[in-house]
């Protein structure tokens, strides 16, 4: 008994000196970007995390010198690594499977935002006009149907969601040189595209609700208040179906 104590303290010896020499090497591969202690920390973890994920060890050289780097650059603005990256868990995610940046948004995406913005805003107007029916139902009986008809509801519905997309991707920042994110279109450019958008938007409101009931009925508010509700929770399944993170919502980008 004794025997295969003595062999049980004898490895847990070696693994703590494995351990020991092996945070000793990767302390000094970083010791050449002149993190702060924390951020050393940082890396030390993320390695880790790299190394639970599967992570390739070919992959993994990159991966750390692009998340010191921007540890570097982060120290200079007195960002912490939690700021940037959130956890070493996160991070090392991340850097697996990396979210698309508007460089790589395709044709495909483009068209996947602007469905999920169409049903956003499907869903808004329904709330809204199911809601507003529910509380004074005398407004029902309006001899014309105007905008509240549900084919002028799925044309304004259609059209922002592709304006929206229009829009966003007019007035999106780019990346320069040096992989900084700024804004190459003038003041003017952006001022003029909102409204040329806005004001496309309106034209197309008013046009819809001058529709003829035959063509544009409309519908009770039981009706649009379930649509309402079932083009909400399908938006939801939509965007994590097709990880959508951009759109009515914002983009979120590093």
């Amino acid at each position: 008994m004794s025997e295969e104590k003595a062999r049980n303290a004898a490895a847990g010896q070696r693994q703590k000196q494995h351990v020991k020499a092996q945070r000793q090497a990767q302390d000094n591969a970083y010791s050449k970007y002149h993190l702060t202690r924390k951020n050393e920390e940082f890396m030390y973890q993320l390695n880790k995390q790299l190394d639970r994920i599967g992570v390739a060890s070919a992959d993994k050289p990159a991966m750390l010198e692009e998340t010191a780097q921007q540890l570097v650059a982060g120290q200079k603005q007195g960002k912490t690594a939690k700021a940037l990256f959130g956890t070493p868990t996160e991070q090392a995610k991340e850097l697996k499977n990396p979210k698309k940046t508007p460089e790589h948004i395709s044709k495909e995406s483009i068209w996947l935002m602007a469905i999920d913005n169409m049903l956003i805003f499907l869903s808004i107007f329904t709330f809204m006009f199911g809601l507003m029916y529910w509380m004074t139902p005398a407004a029902m009986h309006s001899q014309r149907a105007g905008s509240s008809g549900i084919t002028a509801i799925l044309l304004v519905a259609g059209l922002g969601g592709l304006l929206f997309v229009y829009v966003a991707r007019q007035l999106q920042p780019t990346k320069n040189k040096e992989g900084k994110w700024v804004q190459t279109k003038p003041m003017w450019f952006r001022v003029l595209t909102v409204a040329f958008g806005l004001v496309v938007w309106l034209a197309v409101y008013m046009l819809a609700s001058l529709l003829p009931n035959v063509v544009n009925p409309r519908l009770n508010q039981w009706a649009y208040l379930i649509i309402a509700v079932v083009t909400f929770v399908g938006d939801i399944v939509y965007r994590r179906r097709y990880h959508i993170t951009g759109g009515f919502y914002g983009n979120r980008r590093k």
